[in-house]
């Protein structure tokens, strides 16, 4: 059976007529315990609420057709993540340093921007190169200083996405609520671009809209999810299945289940009653039904994709694969659950970096469906898995080229991809895969070298949640104090202070060792075994060994032209700032093309640049931003009216720029107004 598995993979590889379509389904902030297959076997009463609560049967029954990667690991945040993903570095090597999308180092030309660096070559060139229709749908995340940064400047031909860590499911810009900052651009712009062979520059379709928010529909026409679903039905739809030498690559990158915590109404009553039929009780957490609901319309749309893509004839030689860039976040509001692992989003344990993970679709060989694969496969494994099946080298020439003169310049180089020639052997095979007799680069903090882990440094949210979380005794916890907060919040580039017990912070200094074999939910710490210390140093010595291969570049800050150039290049959406002569399809706008409220914003970002009024801004900002998340956190439904949608309304930045300037001269800052 494995000689016919290497030969079946083998004739894929080399037969451009074999070559699979492949549908690349990426999900955001995805808790371990937020999809149904990791909720079977519930016995405590917990337990089985939890297991009404998650409704994901379309993905459940697709991995159980398929093959469910076990270890699948990521980097703990999304920006990282994604450039992993689509450069086939790991995450370290990569974006190490995460930073503004609107900054911008003007000494380094390739790597002086957020994102992939300008010269790494995309996975979308590389499955281009090799034949393949290529379409980007959804976030991105990944850059977009210059139209090399963009989805088409990878190598996507046609793509519909917001650039930013998230935006507004209802309005489209990024508001507080959707990214816990207050911008440089003062949160001003909205975040929905078009890029295609005839047209490039911001959304203006008739859903750049809040107005149908309060709809009943199942799926009102302006939620950014409904409009991503229909660009990717619409793909599928119009793709010719007729020639087989252009197969497709359609990479659909869900917000859900990113913040703001948004879903249509129909979803948020339908989850309730859903889980009280079949025997549940309702939520106690608003937030946690929030979630569950949003959870819900991904898993219907992912239903709708495959049917489209049976209802086509394509299945039977479709790759589906599906993951999710970190795991869940576990602060408020994120309100993920990673269930029974230890941690969350922002942190290496295992809730944070171990994501949900299967493949499946009719290219699978029938031998190997139905199948939990254990191996170690990294997110950036997939550049080469899908550059060997395109046919194409999977080595990354451009980057090469472009070392050359980064040396001369004296700049930090680029590294080299890290993806695993023969992953998808293995996987098809269900041997341990190129992965398992090595260490795995987690981050600067932690290594992974099955079954053993280091963690170290000291790591935000480092507790174990239950079956049932965020629950009404969490929100009591987080009214009086006690987090868990959002650790990445930020004024004008500043972060904001989160003490160590609102973030759940706890101290790996001196190391910690676990075998994820024995104790998969990290419980217990062999830091002190003295049977493990030669382990443990060697281990230490080995994470120092990586760290120098950290890619570190300055990537510099937010300038105000970069925010003007989005006002008038940009027509008011994010979008590309630096080297963009013949980029925008539109012709940019003058000052007498804004409207006032632009105007006023625009003086408003000037004033930023004053070193006096940052400051401030900077300092009483933070308290209003913090209290601004408080009102968007979690409510307990046994005590208090629970809603569909954010418990805080959108804030006007003009606004409240206007009061924070009154407040301080008049010395009463302390009491920040929302």
């Amino acid at each position: 059976m494995k000689q016919f598995i290497v030969l079946f993979l083998n004739s894929v590889v080399l037969s451009a007529s074999s070559k699979p379509h492949i549908l690349f389904l990426l999900a955001d902030d995805m808790g371990w315990a937020n999809i149904g297959y990791h909720r079977r076997g519930a016995v405590t009463a917990d337990e089985k609420q939890g297991q009404l609560e998650v409704q994901t049967p379309a993905m459940d029954s697709l991995a159980d057709e398929g093959i469910i990667l076990d270890r699948h690991y990521s980097y703990r945040i999304c920006g990282p993540s994604r450039s992993a993903l689509l450069s086939g570095r790991l995450g370290a090597h990569v974006l190490a340093k995460n930073v503004a999308v609107t900054a911008q180092n003007k000494e380094d030309p390739v790597s002086g921007f957020a994102g992939i660096p300008r010269n790494m070559t995309g996975m979308g060139a590389k499955v281009k190169e090799g034949g393949y229709k290529t379409y980007y749908v959804g976030k991105w995340d990944a850059g977009m200083a210059t139209p090399h940064h963009t989805p088409r400047g990878r190598g996507f031909d046609d793509s519909f996405l917001y650039y930013q860590h998230a935006n507004d499911y209802w309005n489209k810009k990024t508001g507080i609520q959707a990214t816990g900052e207050i911008t440089t651009c003062l949160n001003t712009f909205f975040d929905l671009m078009v890029e295609n062979d005839t047209y490039r520059g911001p959304y203006r379709g008739a859903a750049l809209t809040d107005a149908c928010k309060n709809s009943e529909e199942r799926t009102p026409y302006c939620y950014e999810e409904k409009m991503f679903e229909e660009r990717s039905l619409e793909i599928i739809g119009n793709h010719d299945t007729s020639d087989e030498e252009k197969p497709l690559f359609l990479f659909h990158a869900f917000h859900l289940l990113h913040t703001p915590l948004q879903i249509p109404n129909y979803y948020y009553k339908m989850i309730n009653q859903s889980v009280v039929e079949q025997g549940g009780t309702e939520f106690d957490s608003n937030n946690r039904r929030l979630l569950m609901a949003m959870t819900k319309y991904m898993d219907d749309t992912v239903k709708n994709l495959t049917d489209a893509l049976k209802a086509k004839g394509m299945w039977d030689n479709t790759l589906l694969v599906f993951t999710t860039d970190n795991g869940g976040p576990i602060y408020e509001p994120g309100s993920a659950n990673n269930f029974p692992l230890r941690g969350g989003k922002y942190s290496d344990f295992e809730g944070g970096v171990r994501t949900n993970t299967f493949i499946s679709g009719g290219f699978i060989p029938k031998e190997s469906r139905g199948r939990v694969h254990d191996g170690v496969v990294s997110i950036s494994d997939w550049y080469y898995i899908f550059s060997e099946l395109a046919g194409v080298e999977p080595q990354d020439k451009e980057a090469e080229a472009a070392n050359v003169w980064l040396k001369q310049q004296g700049l930090e180089t680029l590294r080299p991809i890290d993806g695993k020639p023969g992953m998808l052997q293995s996987i098809f095979e269900g041997s341990p895969g190129p992965r398992s007799n090595e260490s795995l680069f987690l981050s600067s903090t932690a290594i992974l070298e099955f079954p053993y882990k280091l963690v170290t440094g000291k790591q935000p949210y480092m507790a174990h949640t239950g079956p049932l979380f965020p629950n009404c005794t969490t929100v009591a916890k987080f009214e009086s104090g006690y987090g868990p907060d959002f650790v990445d919040a930020s004024v004008l580039e500043r972060k904001v202070a989160v003490s160590d017990e609102a973030a759940w912070r706890g101290d790996c200094s001196d190391g910690c060792l676990f075998n994820l074999e024995e104790d998969p939910s990290e419980s217990h710490d062999l830091s002190k075994d003295p049977s493990q210390q030669e382990r443990l140093a060697r281990m230490i010595t080995t994470l120092a060994d990586f760290n120098v291969t950290l890619f570190v570049p300055e990537r510099g800050e937010t300038h105000l032209d970069t925010c003007f150039s989005m006002m008038f290049n940009g027509g008011g959406h994010f979008g590309p700032f630096v080297d963009i002569e013949g980029y925008y399809t539109e012709a940019p706008r003058t000052v007498d093309d804004l409207d006032e409220h632009e105007k006023i914003q625009m003086a408003l970002m000037t004033t930023t640049t004053l070193k006096s009024i940052a400051g401030a801004a900077q300092e009483y900002g933070s308290k209003f931003l913090m209290k601004f998340l408080e009102k968007t956190a979690d409510k307990c439904c046994m005590t208090q009216e629970c809603v569909s949608g954010p418990s805080a309304a959108p804030v006007d930045l003009l606004e409240a720029f206007k009061q924070l300037e009154k407040q301080k001269h008049q010395g009463a800052i302390e009491e920040v107004v929302i």
